[in-house]
């Protein structure tokens, strides 16, 4: 499965390099803007896992969400190799 991680956060006041180290570490991902992760993971509890992103944040205006994404009906305009992971993360 195929999960979205957004966040907004304040990179000019603090270091996030732990905060993108973690979502790094919990699967197969895909980072094509900023502030978006796509994470291939077999299975994540998004409520676990965002008090365990929480601590990562350093501001009290620092956001995170996390939420599954369907195997198909996603649109958007991305690279194609993005889209190639996609399809192939999504079926696995």
């Amino acid at each position: 499965m195929v999960y979205l991680i957004a966040y907004s956060i304040n990179e000019r006041l603090f270091d996030y390099s732990d905060l993108k180290d973690y979502i790094k570490s919990l699967g197969q991902y895909q980072h094509p803007m900023d502030d978006v992760w796509f994470v291939s993971a077999d299975q994540l509890d998004e409520k676990v896992e965002v008090g365990n992103l929480r601590r990562y944040l350093h501001s009290s205006k620092d956001m995170v969400i996390i939420t599954p994404l369907p195997q198909d009906g996603m649109q958007g305009w991305m690279p194609n190799a993005f889209w190639l992971w996609f399809e192939r993360e999504s079926n696995r």
